[in-house]
């Protein structure tokens, strides 16, 4: 049995009464012990940690800067920075801390991430800041590509790093489609060219989670060709749909440009105030783009409106204007002015070569007749083309409400 003198010699040999309770120590303490030891002054453990980025968003490919401190606050502790990954925390780099305790670190930035940063305390165990999500404001590139001429090919084309940074949609006016984004990120978005001739093109992208949104808008002005009376092709058949759409009365969609295209056209020129020339050109096109349909001087009920100022004819339902065409009243200004009512009908041609005719007052009639000049040149009537004649006629009875203004 050792003596309680040998159990001294021992303790004494190892350090004293010092060495006897280090022994029961883990050996992780035990370093830290003579480390402290060894190197008095030094930051030995860090409590808590702090993690912040800046700036963030961050533009997709520059650095972010991560900084924070540690607590208590001393120089040379040890930080390392991680990301995290699908399968875990994955380490980006290290770095110490200042005499305050502060530290940083830059990194590259090319997706949304998050990151937390580490030290040991006292203990040997990870002590680990609050996770710092940073968002990515994606890198993208657009520019018109393609042609404005009608029936051109015209598309956004260019980028958007990373691919996965949303969904990226292409607006033509009120319609708005999703656009395909390959792997590295490229894209080409068609717009039109032939259902709307001046429009704004927004490129949009809507950001996925982390990521910054975008967005950018042209102003499309689709060149379109002159046109005039024998001209034909799809650009005709565009004139004529735009102008039907808004009330100009036509009696079909031909392509052809033909008289009846032409009393469109001479309409629309005199709603305008455009010159009557019958003819479309560039000031044409970019009216006929933002005009819309006319308006009624009575906004309700059913009835037909006459001016003898823009020699037009106004067909109105329930206050909206339906059909407008070109009309010429009496050459001496005598075409009655004031509310009548239709009080017969005479079909087909007369005497007086007054075709399929609405009477409203005496010998006065709305008619279709051979010769519809730009200005007032009838004995009285209201002359419409012929084309038009039946059409109206057919639409419009006996008791048929008609206004003629001045």
């Amino acid at each position: 049995m050792r003596t309680a003198a040998a159990s001294r010699r021992a303790s004494a040999r190892i350090g004293g009464p010092r060495a006897e309770h280090l022994g029961v120590l883990p050996r992780a303490a035990v370093l830290l012990v003579f480390i402290a030891l060894v190197l008095p002054g030094r930051a030995l453990a860090a409590d808590v940690v702090t993690l912040h980025a800046k700036p963030s968003p961050v533009a997709y490919g520059s650095k972010t800067v991560l900084s924070g401190t540690v607590a208590p606050a001393a120089a040379d502790e040890t930080v390392a920075v991680y990301v995290r990954r699908p399968h875990g925390l994955s380490r980006v780099t290290s770095t110490t801390t200042d005499v305050s305790g502060a530290f940083s670190v830059s990194v590259g930035v090319s997706h949304r991430a998050v990151y937390v940063g580490r030290a040991l305390d006292e203990t040997g165990a990870v002590v680990e800041s609050a996770p710092v999500s940073i968002s990515v404001r994606p890198r993208v590139t657009a520019a018109l590509r393609g042609s404005t001429g009608y029936g051109a090919h015209l598309y956004f084309a260019g980028r958007v790093l990373p691919h996965t940074a949303g969904v990226l949609t292409v607006s033509n006016g009120n319609r708005v489609g999703r656009v395909r984004v390959d792997a590295a990120g490229r894209f080409a978005a068609p717009l039109t060219t032939t259902s709307a001739f001046r429009y704004r093109a927004t490129l949009r992208l809507h950001p996925a989670k982390g990521y910054v949104g975008w967005h950018a808008t042209r102003i499309v002005n689709v060149r379109l060709p002159g046109l005039g009376f024998g001209a034909h092709g799809a650009t005709v058949y565009w004139l004529q749909e735009i102008l039907r759409r808004d009330g100009y009365a036509l009696p079909s969609l031909s392509s052809l440009y033909d008289s009846a295209t032409v009393d469109a056209v001479l309409a629309f020129q005199k709603v305008q105030g455009l010159p009557l020339t019958g003819s479309v050109d560039q000031r044409f096109w970019n009216v006929l783009g933002v005009a819309g349909p006319p308006h009624a001087r009575i906004p309700s009920g059913d009835h037909i409106e006459v001016s003898k100022t823009t020699q037009l004819l106004y067909e109105v339902r329930a206050g909206k204007v339906v059909s407008v065409t070109r009309v010429s009243t009496g050459a001496t200004g005598n075409t009655p002015v004031g509310h009548f009512y239709v009080y017969a009908k005479g079909p087909g041609f007369n005497e007086k070569g007054m075709y399929d005719s609405l009477f409203f007052l005496r010998g006065f009639a709305i008619h279709g007749y051979a010769s519809v000049p730009t200005y007032p040149a009838s004995h009285g009537c209201v002359r419409t083309p012929l084309w038009f004649a039946p059409g109206f006629y057919s639409r419009w009875g006996v008791g048929a409400s008609v206004y003629v203004f001045a």
